[in-house]
């Protein structure tokens, strides 16, 4: 194990090997940040003297790994990601150079927290820019110059999300620069944003990298729909303009990626639908106009259909009514809107959004009674999709004499509804008997068809 730092023994291994190999090995980037500040991780790269090749010849089952000659090894179960030292200086390059020294690698990195060594084989530690003390100062610093940021553009993003994971403020001529140039991010891919976007999402201090986006300039680059909010004030009870309640539900919202999301968006459609009435501003339809925009933005940055279409169900249904006075047939027939998860998923946001609307009260009432049913729903036997039903196409076929089409869908959709009401009638007999009434006030059925 190592002296300085406790490097789990896996990776002192993988050290070792390339050391006893005549190779230069060293601990670097996000896993020896957080080694540095206590924290545990599973982060972890290595920083080598040798090549691609040279790596192949000493480690059996290495693989190639994304851009910049990064191999792939997995020991314990743990990606280790190997790569050579970077040759180039400072500055954007159309090509990338592979050899020179830890040094002139530490030189390419970002900020000051990431441009750290550590030889956990000689105990040795490199820390040419000061990185350590602005760990312990809490700071985001470039390495070397401010031009650090604009060599990759992304890495404005990059600084807010390593704000929101560390908690630290961002120095002042390092803030200064994500502002200057901040334009040039419109040259950067947008899977490449939404991915750290998402990292800054899901950091322990969301509020603070949000906020950066948002007073740098930044949000322009990834949710610039948002920022129609600033300055959109709202009524009753709310204490913050359309922007700054969006970013506060957000905050509140659970760490689960789709969740904040929805959080985000939920109001993003408000400043489209104001209407100024004699008892004050209203937003009617907002969900609706809500859900649009979050449509086009979500695929803008190219997020996997299954994050959308789960955000998008959630901001449509935001404002969803349940009282003293809801049934558990309202209940039921959020369950079959939504799925369990979904309608869980909708109560942890309607949270978000009352208690960054000024509610004092984490639930009321009508959450309590919402979450009290659903518990005496599980305790039942029901019916939230067609396929739950006791009958399917084929019954109604051989019982009824239907004919395969349209007809089938919309009798097993009718015994839905029926289900979602009166659980109970979810049987065979019934159905068949509901069905056969439906069919005949529709003129479908006549006596004497089917059995």
């Amino acid at each position: 194990m190592s002296k300085t730092y406790e490097i789990p023994s896996f990776i002192v291994d993988v050290c070792r090997q390339l050391k006893n190999n005549g190779y230069e090995a060293y601990v670097v980037g996000g896993a020896l940040r957080d080694i540095a500040l206590g924290k545990e991780s599973n982060d972890w790269d290595i920083a080598t003297s040798a090549l691609p090749e040279e790596m192949s010849r000493v480690f059996r089952g290495i693989i190639p790994y994304g851009d910049f000659g990064t191999m792939l090894l997995v020991k314990n179960g743990v990606k280790i990601e190997i790569t050579p030292y970077r040759n180039d200086a400072p500055g954007r390059k159309p090509t990338y150079k592979m050899g020179g020294t830890i040094y002139t690698d530490l030189a390419r990195r970002d900020f000051t927290v990431n441009s750290m060594a550590y030889d956990p084989i000689d105990d040795v530690f490199i820390d040419p820019y000061n990185g350590l003390e602005d760990l312990k100062k809490r700071v985001i610093r470039c390495t070397g110059s401010t031009r650090r940021i604009w060599e990759d553009p992304l890495r404005a993003i990059r600084a807010a999300r390593f704000q929101s994971q560390l908690g630290f403020a961002i120095e002042n001529s390092t803030y200064y620069a994500l502002v200057s140039r901040r334009q040039e991010l419109s040259a950067v891919s947008k899977e490449r944003i939404r991915d750290e976007f998402n990292k800054l999402l899901m950091g322990e201090h969301v509020s603070q990298g949000l906020y950066t986006l948002v007073t740098t300039g930044l949000m322009e680059y990834v949710i610039p729909e948002l920022m129609d909010g600033m300055g959109v004030e709202q009524i009753g009870s709310h204490v913050y303009d359309v922007l700054e309640h969006n970013l506060m539900a957000c905050v509140l919202a659970p760490p689960v990626l789709h969740i904040r999301l929805a959080a985000l968006l939920h109001d993003v459609g408000k400043p489209y639908t104001i209407v100024e009435g004699e008892d004050g501003r209203h937003f009617y339809g907002h969900e609706y106009k809500s859900t649009e925009i979050a449509r086009k933005a979500l695929r803008r940055l190219k997020y996997p259909n299954d994050v959308i279409n789960k955000v998008l169900l959630l901001v449509k249904n935001h404002m969803f009514t349940y009282n003293s006075q809801s049934t558990l047939s309202a209940a039921r027939r959020l369950i079959a809107k939504l799925g369990w998860d979904g309608v869980y998923d909708l109560i942890e946001l309607r949270k978000a959004d009352r208690m960054a609307g000024g509610a004092k009260v984490l639930l009321g009432k009508s959450l309590e009674k919402l979450i009290n049913d659903l518990e005496i729903i599980k305790s039942q036997e029901n019916a939230f999709t067609v396929k739950d039903l006791k009958v399917d196409g084929n019954d109604l076929k051989a019982r009824l004499g239907l004919k395969e089409g349209p007809v089938i869908g919309e009798v097993l959709r009718y015994l839905l509804e029926i289900a979602l009401d009166y659980p109970e009638k979810n049987r065979y007999g019934d159905l068949i008997l509901l069905a056969r009434e439906y069919l005949k006030g529709k003129g479908y059925w006549k006596e004497g068809e089917g059995d």
